[in-house]
């Protein structure tokens, strides 16, 4: 069998790297082998152990857009996957601020055309956080259209459903632990709030795990 992560930031390893100095407690990383010492709750709770023998390859990268996945990320998957785990969508509507226009359309035209391309395997698609907490305030800046924008996007993505394209609906796991939440209950990297931390990597992986299960 064969695992394949596609997206942006919130599968890769970097924050959770730069918050704890361990490699390798990205989302897309957990998912396929935990880490036991620092989360010995999810021990023999990952793709290593319920599918013995599965390979593993990331090709998420930080910034990246749903352009970037269809032109650089789905020719680099030489083949079919088994399972696929897709984080994108965030990246396009942070690129849009400030737009007279909704990206909505654009940005779902082509998670949709990256769903078609991938025509094999179990599909598990995450809805796009809101570091704000539904506050559409974001660094200093209010952003009420593009929150608006963003409750759209996650409500088509959700609508995607079916038995092989599964949902992880990140944005309403991730509510209450953004800008509004404590130091110590917030799942966002202290030095930048649009990037998962240590803690909320692992929450990715757990909504994942809940979705591989449904």
């Amino acid at each position: 069998m064969r695992y394949i992560a596609l997206g942006d930031s919130v599968s890769i390893d970097r924050y959770p790297a730069a918050e704890t100095g361990i490699d390798r407690l990205g989302a897309a990383s957990l998912f396929y082998r935990n880490n036991d010492k620092v989360w010995p709750e999810f021990r023999d709770r990952d793709l290593a152990h319920i599918h013995p023998g599965i390979t593993f390859t990331n090709l998420t990268e930080d910034g990246a857009t749903t352009t970037d996945v269809i032109e650089k990320q789905l020719p680099r998957m030489r083949g079919k996957a088994d399972i696929i785990t897709l984080t994108a969508g965030g990246n396009d509507l942070l690129l849009s601020i400030g737009s007279r226009w909704s990206p909505v359309p654009t940005i779902l035209g082509r998670i949709s055309e990256i769903l078609e391309a991938l025509d094999e395997g179990l599909v598990i698609v995450a809805t796009v956080y809101d570091p704000s907490d539904g506050t559409s305030v974001l660094e200093g800046k209010s952003l009420p259209t593009e929150g608006a924008w963003l409750a759209e996007i996650n409500e088509r993505i959700r609508s995607l459903a079916t038995q092989r394209i599964r949902i992880a609906d990140i944005h309403h796991h991730f509510l209450g632990h953004g800008v509004t939440a404590t130091e110590d209950e917030r799942w966002y990297w202290k030095e930048s709030i649009i990037e998962p931390a240590a803690r909320g990597a692992s929450e990715v992986r757990k909504l994942w795990l809940e979705a591989l299960q449904r």
